[in-house]
């Protein structure tokens, strides 16, 4: 994850840097030999101090360092970190240079080392900077740093693998880079076998913005970076063994794209690692100081996972670092700030630019990982809005040495899920820092099936030592929800199946440890790629969960369903009683008034929806058609351009299995036909009951029964804190559940739209062109068994009532009758009409149309017999069931209440007629 800056520097730096580098093919090591410098820094610079009084003179006015001229040509590393000035400072690392000092005339030079040519009839190097003699003798150089680098190397400090043929040619001679306008250096000095000082420089940049229709206006932008250099000598002396990239994308890491002899197109590829060879010191976790108490922990644990993952002792944490402390070798700083509302965490890694071992690498996280929703925890409380003293009592035993008993955030459910979300997150961006890359069908990969996890969501908080669940394979994954909670707590006892996969493969000499059955790898570009053609990958999407994401979709709609009073009344009172403020009882009336903003159940089906239609639009004369989604297996394979014409059968079985999966987890939960499928089954659980009933009033019967429980009354907040309401309080929070009801009361059947056919459907673009759009489903996705069970929704859907309404019919109004009010009006009930659609299906649902067809007709048919027996609805012709309220009501047999309920039976009759 990274933050967006605003001029190109950070563009390049401030993402997951991972700087890697070899040779190009050719063997330098006898080059380098030769050049190496001495071990110890002292041999070969000094600080001015025993030099001639002229040059002592000069260097009171100036940065002096000195170098002996036995070290000239010799190559040494050039590394250099820095932080940002502004209202949010963040640490960035520059890509590391390979260095010589060479002298000329007045002029001592320091030029980059080029061992990345392609051929080697031309010997080059790059002139970095020149500096002032300030004077010399027989063995040294002094000369002047004035005031520090003029420029800074801006190009991309990692690199990235796209596959066969899309790699930029390896045919750059320039690299970009930004102007210094300003600088001056301080606190020059030899420490940690190395030359340190520091650079306050002031760069500037172009930033475009659009001023007007078609036009860009550029703005000039300045910004201050403090920047720590260090010169150290360059060293053969490690047994880190290079390894390069795995070509079958079975594991994913950041790369260094090498020259390889005469081949400026294919480039070889070398994965980000550590050396961790034998007799090699664990890599040091150093931990600031700025991290708060309660969650030092787990940050610790974030980074010990990894010692699962190697199952050595392959780093070491050392805590209570100084939070201005610079970046040392061999080590990963992890650097925490108090910044609730930042976007994301990142990594940053500087790898030696010849072999790609990682160096040293650094961690920014911010205080956001801390916020935990309420959501979360009612699922996680068994669908309770509020604690129950033995949870929270299990939960002080666990937490109570971190921080003091008395402290109410410290017992809360809240902290532990924090305390868990930090954890993921610390051994997330150290997977980073460890030159992993994303994974994100981490979770289509996990073995655990759906109820596996939500089973062992309902006793995750009643259990302080809970031993989690794989919920994906990595932990450079994204996922959320109860299965980032179940995960965060799993890597507390084992690693995950694909980290240890790829850092097991990552350390040998071959690719035995590779396994497709472990875990599948798909990354960002994977994802780009599916995006570029219009698509998203079927398991490989940002935050998407479990290894049906077909089913885990489908039952976050539901969940939102059952738990949104819960939740919003839990909201409610751990806003008025916060568990970080144990004396604040804030004014109820100010937390309802910010709560209406979330008080509309966020059911989104749309991805089920894409998961089973087909889909084609039509806009004039050209018709146009292709899935939403594609298999991982048809983007891996390079099948992305068949796919968008359907011709995807790995998606095809997907769907197939998934379905079948869901019909199956479905049956145990509503207690269905196991005869009935998948699709069948979701729209039977979305819209009934547990009596079977459609369920119209979901809304009213949720607040009743928190009103039953008893909790409104009193009792214990989510944070652990005791609270009681008033009568008059409690009467307010459920005026406010009156006030958002109608807002809820058709929320599902809206949303149970996108899992409908759509036949003909017209659309108007923002174009103002009109769009007709056909959403078909596959065949086979609906079985004949299937028919009785949405014949049966479609029926009840059109004949669902609450009420009835009374109305006076016949002469003058003689005869007293009932009409049932529909709750759907008849524009929605057509909507939903295309559940008896026979478009791509293996059968007719023409049966299943009649029968709701003739019990609709009924309805109308016992009504108009009140009036006139003579009336039949059956045997009128279409212009004559049209015509028919205002024939009524202007003779005087109805009233306008029975004219329009007539005209909308009509409607949705006619309806039923002209579907196929």
């Amino acid at each position: 994850m990274s933050f967006s800056r605003n001029i190109l520097f950070f563009g390049a730096v401030l993402s997951i840097l991972v700087v890697t580098g070899c040779t190009n093919g050719f063997d330098v090591n006898p080059l380098i030999e030769k050049k190496q410098a001495p071990k110890q820094i002292v041999d070969s610079f000094s600080i001015p101090g025993t030099q001639s009084a002229e040059i002592a003179a000069q260097c009171e006015k100036a940065t002096c360092l000195t170098i002996n001229k036995s070290s000239l040509g010799k190559i040494f590393l050039l590394i250099s970190s820095g932080k940002t000035g502004g209202s949010t400072p963040q640490w960035y690392d520059l890509k590391p240079q390979v260095v010589s000092f060479e002298k000329s005339g007045s002029r001592l030079a320091m030029l980059g080392q080029n061992y990345n040519s392609i051929y080697e009839e031309l010997q080059t190097q790059s002139l970095i900077q020149t500096f002032r003699i300030v004077g010399e003798d027989t063995e040294t150089i002094t000369f002047d740093w004035g005031r520090g680098l003029k420029s800074l190397i801006a190009q991309n400090a990692y690199d990235v693998d796209y596959g066969t043929g899309m790699n930029d040619p390896l045919t750059e001679s320039s690299v970009p880079a930004i102007p210094v306008m300003d600088s001056y250096t301080r606190n020059i000095k030899i420490a940690n076998n190395s030359i340190e000082l520091n650079q306050i420089s002031k760069i500037q940049s172009l930033q475009g913005e659009v001023a007007a229709k078609n036009k860009i206006g550029m703005e000039t932008r300045e910004e201050t970076l403090d920047m720590n250099i260090q010169i150290r000598a360059y060293r053969l002396e490690s047994k880190f063994k290079p390894k390069e990239y795995d070509a079958s994308r079975s594991v994913g890491f950041f790369v260094t794209r090498v020259a390889r002899a005469s081949m400026s197109k294919d480039a070889i590829k070398l994965i980000a690692k550590w050396d961790l060879s034998e007799g090699r010191e664990p890599i040091t976790v150093r931990v600031s100081a700025a991290v708060p108490e309660d969650y030092v922990q787990a940050v610790k644990e974030g980074a010990l996972y990894w010692n699962k993952v190697f199952g050595k002792e392959a780093v070491v944490v050392e805590t209570g670092v100084d939070p201005q402390a610079t970046p040392k070798d061999h080590s990963i700083m992890i650097r925490w700030v108090t910044w609730l509302d930042a976007g994301a965490a990142y990594a940053i890694s500087q790898s030696d630019p010849l072999t790609g071992e990682l160096l040293r690498a650094q961690v920014f996280l911010p205080s956001v990982f801390t916020k935990v929703g309420s959501g979360e925890l009612v699922q996680l409380n068994g669908g309770s809005p509020v604690a129950t003293g033995a949870i929270a009592c299990d939960f002080t035993g666990k937490i109570q040495e971190l921080q003091k008993i008395t402290k109410e955030a410290s017992t809360s459910q809240r902290l532990r899920l924090a305390q868990d979300s930090v954890r993921s997150t610390v051994a997330h961006e150290l997977g980073h820092a460890m030159g992993l890359r994303h994974n994100f069908a981490g979770s289509f990969s996990a073995k655990a099936t759906t109820k596996e996890i939500y089973d062992s969501a309902k006793t995750y908080l009643k259990d302080p030592n809970h031993p989690g669940i794989e919920t994906s394979t990595s932990i450079m994954d994204y996922v959320s929800g109860i299965d980032d909670v179940l995960n965060s707590a799993r890597i507390k006892h084992a690693a995950l199946s694909y980290d240890k996969m790829a850092m097991d493969w990552a350390y040998s000499d071959n690719d035995e440890a590779l396994d497709s059955k472990i875990s599948q790898y798909c990354t960002d570009e994977d994802i780009g790629l599916a995006n570029s053609q219009g698509m998203a990958i079927y398991g490989c999407e940002r935050f998407d969960n479990g290894n049906n994401p077909l089913l885990r979709k489908y039952l976050d709609g539901r969940d939102e369903k059952a738990n949104l009073v819960k939740v919003l009344f839990a909201s409610i009172i751990g806003r008025m009683y916060p568990g970080d403020q144990p004396e604040v009882v804030n004014n109820l009336d100010a937390v309802i008034n910010d709560t209406y903003k979330w008080g509309k159940a966020a059911i989104d089906l749309s991805f089920v929806g894409k998961a089973l239609f087909n889909t084609s639009e039509i806009i004039g004369n050209t018709a146009a058609g292709m899935p939403a989604l594609v298999s991982l297996d048809a983007v891996k394979s390079g099948n992305v351009l068949a796919a968008r014409t359907g011709q995807d059968s790995a998606m095809t079985d997907l769907r197939l299995a998934h379905l079948a999966d869901a019909a199956k987890y479905l049956q145990g939960m509503d207690g269905v036909s196991d005869k009935v499928g998948g699709y069948a089954a979701m729209l039977n659980g979305l819209l009934r009951n547990a009596q079977g009933q459609i369920d119209m009033d979901w809304f009213v019967k949720e607040v009743q029964a928190l009103k039953n429980s008893g909790v409104m009354a009193k009792g214990k907040t989510l944070a652990g804190r005791e609270y009681s309401l008033t009568e008059e309080q409690q009467a307010k929070i459920l005026k406010f559940y009156s006030d958002i009801q109608a807002d809820n009361a058709k929320i599902i059947f809206s949303a149970v739209r996108e899992l409908l056919p759509i036949i003909q459907g017209q659309v108007k673009g923002d174009d103002g062109r009109v769009k007709v759009i056909n959403k078909i489903l596959p065949m086979d996705i609906v079985k004949q068994a299937d028919s009785d069970m949405l014949g049966n929704i479609a029926l009840d859907l059109m004949l669902a009532s609450k009420e009835t309404i009374d109305v006076q019919v016949g002469e003058a109004g003689a005869i007293k009758a009932q009409l049932p009010i529909p709750f759907l009006n008849s524009k929605e009930r057509i909507s939903l009409l295309t559940l008896l659609s026979s478009q791509g299906l293996s059968f007719p649902m023409d049966m299943k149309r009649a029968q709701v067809r003739a019990s609709l007709a009924a309805t109308v048919n016992e009504f108009l017999a009140q009036i006139d027996s003579s009336l039949v609805i059956d045997t009128m012709s279409e212009a004559d069931q049209s015509a028919l309220s205002d024939k009524l009501l202007k003779a005087g047999l109805i009233d306008a209440t029975s004219a329009n309920w007539i005209v909308a039976q009509v409607r949705v009759l006619q309806a039923l007629t002209s579907l196929n």
